[in-house]
């Protein structure tokens, strides 16, 4: 099969390169899926502009899907091959810049209604944000919440399940579009320009003095180091970016008694949802499952998925220049095959 692989680790015009590849040989939980839209993420820049954990090249990115089932594992149920589904492929394995690719197939569901596009802006946003609301931040109805990068994949998702739950929503953007689309199809609460907006004064007005209990952090670096000022004592921080605090910033934590934990979707929890612990296998159920209300929520109109732009596959390297402009609402959606 075909495939748009990266060949090292490196600038966008040097390591992109479309090769004939070996076809995916399923596990005996693996769907094969025939591709037919991918998207892009921002783990897909970071997996190719440095080594995180060693790879093997050359090397497949792309971690959202949607495509037709075309082999199945001997122990996979509740899917037949023709499906039209949907699901995450791990950043551990060849991703879906390909003609196929192999996923878990409990980290899939049906694509139900939805248009390929719109489907495969879903999966790796909507997992990470639905886990990071509800799983780490155990938000509820009334909550104030303060979300970052309000406009950006995971977090205009975000808004609009954080809305959903009854919660009242605090977002940083900065581009007048950006603040609009927030504000206007969005409906966060509050708005706020971080580029001209002293952000921590804002929220303290907000709140009248409390700070935030809740914060879902989407930009890491500064942003992430500014939330310690607002952030309510008992507070709690998740962030979706590799962050460290220094020492002066773990005072500041634990003098406030807040909890920092980390949302990475493929990520192993040594704790469950409230109602266990899963193991492995039962977190990619779980997957599974999310997306599944994820498609609902779509098909009924409670979550609209925003798709900026589509790429051709060939296109990728401009796809991955795109993204790494930063700013881009929404997802960047990318059509494989027809």
């Amino acid at each position: 099969m075909k495939a748009n692989v990266i060949i090292a680790h490196g600038p966008v015009a040097e390591v992109f390169e479309l090769q004939q590849v070996a076809d995916p040989v399923p596990t005996a939980c693996d769907l094969i899926v025939k591709v037919l839209t991918t998207s892009i993420n921002p783990l897909d820049c970071r997996i190719r502009n440095k080594v995180s954990v060693p790879r093997n090249f050359p090397l497949t990115l792309g971690f959202d899907v949607c495509g037709i089932v075309v082999e199945m594992g001997r122990n996979v149920t509740g899917f037949e091959i023709g499906d039209r589904v949907i699901g995450s492929p791990t950043p551990f394995r060849n991703g879906a810049n390909a003609e196929y690719v192999a996923i878990d197939h409990r980290s899939c569901t049906r694509a139900g209604t939805l248009a390929d596009a719109t489907a495969a802006a879903i999966p790796l946003v909507g997992i990470t944000a639905y886990e990071a609301l509800f799983d780490r931040l155990r938000v509820r109805s009334g909550d104030w919440v303060v979300i970052h990068a309000g406009a950006g994949g995971v977090g205009h998702l975000a808004i609009q399940l954080a809305k959903n739950a009854g919660c009242r929503i605090i977002t940083t953007a900065s581009r007048p579009e950006s603040l609009a689309y927030c504000t206007d199809a969005l409906g966060a609460d509050h708005v706020l320009n971080y580029r001209e907006t002293d952000v921590a004064g804002a929220v303290m007005d907000i709140t009248q003095g409390r700070g935030v209990g809740l914060i879902m952090d989407n930009a890491g670096g500064e942003c992430f180091s500014r939330s310690l000022d607002y952030v309510s004592p008992n507070g709690h921080i998740c962030t979706i970016l590799p962050v460290a605090v220094d020492e002066q910033q773990g005072y500041q934590l634990l003098l406030k008694n807040i909890t920092l934990s980390y949302q990475f979707m493929d990520g192993r929890r040594s704790g469950g949802r409230r109602s266990g612990r899963p193991n492995a296998a039962q977190q990619e159920s779980c997957h599974g499952q999310v997306l599944q209300k994820l498609v609902e929520m779509v098909e009924c109109g409670q979550l609209r998925p925003h798709v900026s732009k589509i790429y051709d596959w060939h296109d990728l390297a401009q796809a991955h220049e795109e993204m790494e402009r930063g700013h881009v609402m929404g997802k960047l959606v990318v059509r494989v095959t027809n």
